[in-house]
């Protein structure tokens, strides 16, 4: 394996002005012969060509040796001239959809096809190379109204490194496509919330001899009728038609029309109460049981389910094996022909891996000119350190250089997927001669009053990609300000996991950093699960005294942190530990995520989880597999595989913390993305407040505005046109009152108290907006089933608090509501309303303890 040199220093500025160095492209090899060739046939624009291709080669080069083909072939023309084979993608079909080869680094043996045309028997694929062609004028208006859904511009990489971000959204197309292509329209359309949670006895005590009361209305008139609370919505319409076969007249019903042309409604509210579900399940069913209410319902025609049509893919399809690695028989330089090598395994580099710290560049100088300053480097996996490295301190300038390897205790080939490089930059006081000697390795993030050193920068690099390759070459980093005291604090537990780098390149501190580059690209492979002997006399082996210990720290409390012992019990005892699904989380976290040996023992231990695969699903086990501890992506995979179980009821009484764990997870395209992305699709109301979470945490958090806006992204394509507008009219809606409350903070900033002037002045904004911009009706964000329509000026205020808030009061918009009463909203700017949302949570979860308990 041959090492490129990188030891020339690297001057940071020029002419005193600021300069940022830019990544190096990738070279690739320009040798394609091998003994193991793959004939395919490629159908080109002008010509069809039959060429073997070697299997070990990537796509790129498949590509460029196909373009010089064509270019010899075709002497005479002068097309392939003209383009480049970048500008070209490649296309085959499968099962009658269009799938691309859209990995560049791709191992030709791995792909997709390659695979399905081996079960097919083909000795000759085909592959289609295309042109790619401009987005049209459609194409560019709907990527602009997504835009503006999501509050960022998904299409903007001004602010990357690599392609991960487009790379995440060509790969969520085809979950997308399958969830959107099986789904049901007419349920989609309807979208019934129900529960298949036993009915509580405290609800079941209210009903009489088994049968409810219920008002169907139809236009003017309405009937009472007694159902059973065990049928369903579709025998209660076909038990009230045949009850008014000869009654059609009387509430409005034409009489070719039947219990098919129709559904129950909601009186007031868009919400369903539809489907072969008992109307026991119904959550509307057991709230108008609870508060004692009559049930009111409209005999109503279904929605159109075209209104859910979505807009047509412009991408063709890209497959799940888009990305993955081969395995290390596969790229292993071992036993081979060094010219014949195209990628390598990780697993072959044995040398210790190292970075290149070039120096920091900060635009705005330090006050205290009696500053040191150093950079560390930590190798994390996680919230495990597995190496940590650092610089020497030197005075704290507006340009400070090293130029120096920092070489960590790990090898290459024990680097795990998922593992970051993370540098942290320190300052201190200029220290006495023999103070440098006490900045330890552990220097705590806040002031540390020993070592008088503070953390100020920090940013993130992941050492594997999204391709499963090393990262290699030069990189400036924009680096994230830590916050200091008396600073919002925020989710700082969670940005400080983000591998993003700060968007504000003019105003943030820049690291600059060298990795090593090689001759080819270096590879993780996949790992492959062997026979295990040992699994089945491990319990065998086991002492009755040590059981019971590990019995005993399987039952620890989750706030009393495992110790040394305890981890190296549980390692020791895994195939014991595996028969616990409660073992779970405390065994994973005693995995030595830095050994490669140990990584493939734990996925091999993996392959055993029969206990947590058929053990009933405890959804805060399962969430602490999801929570930063946790980076390997198969075990967040086999939790997410886990909550595939959950019911749509408890999908939203969860959702707020499913939202928050895609922060941890190590790339963009996850299981846990995709399971959020299919739930949202599936279930309109899930969907809705997905939107909103996600929605919410682009606004807030800079860190992760990328992935939250992939996610978001590959749900508006799928949600439908009918889910679009609503949309729009919602973020219409929130952008225009943002304008109006911060006017009316602007006016009474400093007052706590709120005059008759200030209520004045925002009632004549509200008509100026009600009489121009405002909708005429939006669905309410906090509860989709209501729809809001005009303001009741008269009843809004300005509440008397710091920040201002807007009492606001809307009439119903839905003209069979039966109440009189408006719909109130409390609109705020400057809180983080997720911490509201977790006290609603708590409480909400507490009542439905309560009730499970039989009391009100």
């Amino acid at each position: 394996m041959e090492l490129v040199s990188s030891e020339e220093p690297v001057v940071m500025r020029d002419d005193n002005k600021r300069r940022r160095r830019r990544m190096k492209p990738h070279s690739t090899a320009s040798n394609l012969s091998s003994t193991e060739l793959i004939s395919i046939e490629f159908i080109l624009p002008t010509s069809n060509m039959l060429i073997d291709i070697a299997s070990n080669c990537t796509v790129e080069q498949m590509k460029a040796q196909v373009w010089m083909r064509a270019i010899e072939r075709n002497q005479t023309s002068d097309f392939y001239h003209k383009f480049t084979p970048d500008q070209f993608v490649l296309q085959y079909q499968k099962k009658g959809q269009w799938y691309e080869i859209y990995d560049k680094h791709q191992i030709i043996q791995t792909l997709d096809c390659i695979l399905y045309w081996k079960v097919l028997q083909k000795k000759v694929g085909k592959i289609h190379v295309i042109q790619k062609q401009k987005p049209t004028e459609d194409v560019q208006k709907f990527q602009k109204q997504l835009n503006y859904l999501i509050g960022y511009d998904v299409t903007d990489v001004s602010n990357v490194h690599d392609d991960e971000l487009e790379f995440a959204r060509r790969r969520l197309v085809t979950p997308r496509t399958i969830e959107v292509t099986c789904r049901d329209p007419k349920l989609y359309s309807m979208h019934p919330w129900i529960t298949s949670k036993p009915l509580p006895d405290y609800l079941l005590s209210k009903i009489v001899n088994n049968n409810i009361l219920i008002n169907i209305h139809r236009g003017t008139t309405s009937q009472k009728i007694k159902v059973p609370i065990e049928d369903s919505p579709d025998l209660i319409l076909q038990s009230f038609f045949t009850k008014m076969a000869k009654k059609k007249s009387l509430m409005n019903i034409p009489e070719d029309y039947s219990e098919l042309n129709f559904v129950l409604r909601v009186s007031g509210r868009d919400e369903y109460i539809v489907g072969d579900t008992p109307l026991k399940n119904f959550h509307w069913i057991r709230q108008c049981l609870k508060n004692e209410d009559e049930i009111h319902l409209v005999l109503d025609e279904p929605p159109d389910p075209n209104q859910d049509e979505v807009q047509k893919e412009e991408w063709p399809l890209v497959d799940d094996c888009t990305g993955v690695s081969g395995y290390h028989e596969q790229l292993t330089i071992d036993g081979k022909d060094h010219e014949r090598v195209f990628t390598i395994s990780l697993w072959d580099c044995n040398r210790k891996f190292r970075v290149k710290i070039i120096g920091i560049d900060i635009p705005v100088l330090p006050r205290n000119t009696d500053l040191t300053v150093f950079v560390e480097a930590n190798i994390q996996h996680g919230q495990q350190l597995l190496s940590q490295k650092r610089t020497t301190a030197k005075p704290f300038t507006e340009e400070v250089l090293w130029n120096t390897w920092l070489e960590f205790d790990i090898k290459i080939k024990d680097l795990p997927k998922g593992a970051l490089l993370t540098l942290q930059v320190y300052c201190g006081k200029a220290p006495a001669s023999s103070a440098k000697a006490n900045l330890h390795l552990h220097d705590s993030p806040s002031s540390d009053a020993k070592c008088k050193t503070q953390l100020l920068y920090y940013v993130n690099i992941l050492l594997i990609d999204h391709r499963s390759l090393l990262r290699t070459g030069d990189y400036v980093l924009h680096m994230w300000k830590f916050p200091g005291k008396g600073e919002e604090q925020g989710s700082i537990n969670a940005d400080k996991l983000t591998s993003a780098t700060n968007p504000d390149k003019d105003n943030s501190m820049a690291v600059s950093i060298v990795l090593d580059k090689y001759c080819h690209p270096i590879a993780l492979p996949k790992h492959k699960i062997a026979s295990d002997p040992q699994a089945d006399r491990a319990r065998a082996e086991m002492p009755n005294q040590l059981r019971k210990q590990l019995e005993e720290i399987i039952a620890t409390d989750l706030l009393n942190p495992l110790t040394p012992e305890d981890k190296e019990l549980l390692w020791h005892f895994r195939y014991e530990s595996i028969k616990h699904p409660k073992a779970y989380p405390k065994l994973l976290s005693s995995v030595k995520w830095g050994q490669q040996e140990i990584v493939a023992e734990t996925y091999q231990l993996l392959s055993k989880r029969d206990a947590w695969d058929q053990s009933t699903l405890d959804v805060g086990l399962t969430l602490q597999l999801l929570d930063c501890n946790f980076s390997d992506e198969n075990v967040r995979a086999m939790a997410v595989q886990k909550l595939e179980g959950l019911e749509d009821d408890d999908v939203l009484h969860y959702l707020l913390q499913l939202v928050q764990a895609v922060k941890f997870e190590p790339y963009h395209d996850s299981a846990l993305a995709r399971f959020l992305l299919k739930r949202g699709l599936r279930n309109k109301r899930i969907g809705h407040f997905l939107f909103w979470f996600l929605r919410s945490e682009i606004a807030q958090s800079m860190h992760y505005q990328q992935r939250f806006a992939v996610i978001l992204e590959a749900y508006l394509r799928g949600c439908g046109k009918a889910m679009l507008q609503d949309f729009m009219k919602q973020v219409q809606v929130t952008e225009l009152l943002h304008k109006v409350t911060m006017d009316m903070k602007s006016v009474s900033a400093e007052k706590h108290d709120v005059t008759p002037q200030v209520i004045a002045q925002l009632k004549q904004k509200l008509e100026k907006l009600q009489d121009s911009k405002f909708p005429e009706c939006f669905r309410v964000p906090y509860d989709p089933g209501l729809k809001a329509g005009a303001l009741v000026i008269e009843k809004c205020k300005v509440m008397a608090s710091k920040k201002k808030p807007l009492w606001l009061e809307f009439k119903c918009a839905d003209p069979t509501s039966l109440s009189n009463e408006t719909i109130g909203i409390i609109f705020k700017h400057g809180d983080d309303l997720r911490q509201d949302m977790l006290i609603l949570q708590v409480l909400s979860a507490l009542c439905c303890a309560v009730n499970l308990q039989g009391r009100r």
